[in-house]
C-alpha cells in the first residue's frame, strides 16, 4: 500500500534583476514555499506555493499557516488505484488506460485530471471541500501530486508519441520605455511566434510609435507569422483604449488583455477597434471560477482568449475545467504564470502537454526576471520553444542550497 510518509515544507527568496511593478507597488524578490512529498516506495515530488504580493488575495504567511494545517490531513494518507503504480517499470504503449485518468485511443492522448485526483488521492475531496482553501495553496498541493504522475515512464512514452515535446513560448517585453528594435530583431530571428508586450505604462504616443515600429519589423520578413499580444492590465478607460487601438491598427495583433477596467465595455472596444480581447485578471469577473461547469455564454465574438494562471485560479484541476470551457466556446486557452519559480514553470509546461496545448504559445517567459532559479538546470528556449523532455528530466532537480525550513 503506497502512502505519503513525508510532507516537508521549505521556503525560498529569489531576488529579481529589476523591480516588478504590481499594481503600483514595487517588489524586488519572489518568496514562496516548497512542498516536498515522499512516498513509502521512496518517490519524491515537489509543489510550490507563492502568492504574488498585491495580486493574490492571500499573503505568504497566511498560505503557510493554512498548508501547515492541511499537511496533517495528507500525511500518511494512502495513494489509491493506479495513481502511482508501475513507476518502476514501463510497458509498451497500451491502447487504453495506463494510469487513472489517462487514455490513449487511436493514437490520441486524453488525460482526465479529475479522475486522476479523485481516484488516486480521494483524501483531497474533504480538504478542497472547504471553500476557504487559498488558490495558491491548492495549486501547490496539486502540483506536488501531479509531479508524482510525471515520474511514471509511461508518461514519457506518451509525451514523445502523442503529445509532442516542443512547446512554443510567448516572448515577454515588460515595457516600451526604450527603443526595442534590436531586441525585436533578435526575437524574430530566434523563431518565436508570439510576443507579449506590457502597455499603458508609458505616454500613449510613445507606445503607439514603438508598437508601429515593431509591426513594421515583423512585416519586413516575408512569411513571418509572429503575433503581438498586448496587456494593459485594465489601466485605460474606454476612450483611451479605443484611441490606442485605432492608432496601432488591428493587423498582427492577436489580442489585448484587459484593455479597460470594466468588462462590460470589452465588446464595445472590439467593435470600435477590431482588436480581440483576452481575459486575464478580469476572468473572475467574467466567469464564476467556483462554478465553471454552470457557465453560460452568449455573444463571444469579441473574445479571443482566456489567460489561465493555475496558481491564481486555484490549481490544475480548475485550470483544466477552464481549458475545456474555452475550447467548447471557440476561445483560445493560454496558460501563463504569476512570476513563479522554475519549479512551477516546469510543472505548468508539462501540464500544457497533458492538456494538448502544444500548438499555443505559452506565457512562461518570466524566468529572465530572476537572478537565480530553484531548478539546477535552466529551462532553455530554442527557436522559440521549450523542450518538454528536458523539462521532464529536470523536474525534481532542485537547488536545495536556495531553500531553508519554512517558518513564518
Amino acid at each position: 500500500m503506497e502512502k505519503i510518509i513525508e510532507f516537508n515544507l521549505y521556503k525560498y527568496e529569489l531576488p529579481l534583476k529589476t523591480a516588478l511593478n504590481i499594481k503600483n507597488h514595487q517588489i524586488t524578490k519572489r518568496s514562496g514555499i516548497i512542498i516536498n512529498l515522499k512516498t513509502s516506495s521512496g518517490f519524491s515530488s515537489f509543489g510550490e506555493i507563492a502568492p504574488l504580493p498585491f495580486f493574490h488575495k492571500e499573503s505568504l504567511p497566511q498560505a503557510f499557516l493554512q498548508i501547515k494545517e492541511i499537511r496533517k490531513d495528507i500525511l500518511n494518507k494512502e495513494i489509491r488505484g493506479k495513481a502511482i503504480s508501475d513507476i518502476k517499470g514501463s510497458s509498451k504503449l497500451p491502447q487504453r488506460e495506463i494510469l487513472t485518468g489517462m487514455v490513449i485511443d487511436k493514437g490520441i492522448f486524453n488525460f482526465n485530471l479529475c479522475n486522476y485526483f479523485s481516484d488516486g488521492f480521494n483524501f483531497l475531496k474533504n480538504i478542497f471541500s472547504d471553500a476557504g482553501v487559498f488558490p495558491s495553496v491548492k495549486f501547490g498541493i496539486e502540483m506536488a501530486l501531479l509531479n508524482l504522475y510525471f515520474l511514471n515512464p509511461d508518461f514519457e512514452i506518451n509525451l514523445k508519441s502523442t503529445m509532442g515535446t516542443a512547446l512554443p513560448v510567448c516572448r515577454l517585453l515588460m515595457d516600451l520605455k526604450s527603443d526595442t528594435s534590436g531586441e525585436i530583431a533578435k526575437i524574430i530571428k530566434s523563431g518565436y511566434k508570439a510576443i507579449k508586450i506590457k502597455v499603458g505604462r508609458e505616454p500613449a504616443e510613445q507606445e503607439i510609435s514603438r508598437i508601429k515600429k515593431i509591426k513594421q519589423l515583423i512585416s519586413e520578413k516575408p512569411g513571418n507569422e509572429i503575433k503581438l499580444r498586448l496587456d494593459s492590465n485594465g489601466l485605460w478607460n474606454l476612450a483611451e483604449a479605443v484611441y490606442f487601438g485605432n492608432q496601432i491598427g488591428n493587423d498582427a495583433i492577436e489580442y489585448i488583455e484587459d484593455p479597460v477596467n470594466d468588462i462590460n465595455e470589452y465588446k464595445l472596444f472590439f467593435k470600435e477597434t477590431g482588436i480581440p480581447v483576452a481575459l486575464d485578471e478580469k476572468l473572475y469577473d467574467f466567469i464564476d471560477i467556483n462554478n465553471i461547469d454552470k457557465a453560460n455564454f452568449n455573444d463571444l465574438s469579441y473574445l479571443k482568449a482566456f489567460i489561465i494562471k493555475p496558481d491564481f485560479i486555484g490549481g490544475f484541476l480548475r485550470a483544466s475545467e477552464l481549458i475545456t470551457i474555452a475550447k467548447e466556446n471557440g476561445i483560445m486557452p493560454v496558460l501563463s504564470n504569476s512570476f513563479d519559480s522554475s519549479l512551477a514553470i516546469s510543472s505548468i509546461a508539462l501540464f500544457a502537454g497533458l492538456m494538448n496545448l502544444t500548438k499555443i504559445p505559452i506565457g512562461l517567459d518570466t524566468l529572465s526576471c530572476f537572478r537565480e532559479n530553484l531548478s539546477k538546470e535552466d529551462i532553455k528556449t530554442t527557436e522559440g520553444k521549450i523542450n518538454l523532455m528536458e523539462v521532464l528530466n529536470n523536474i525534481n532537480k532542485i537547488n536545495f542550497n536556495l531553500l531553508e525550513p519554512a517558518d513564518f
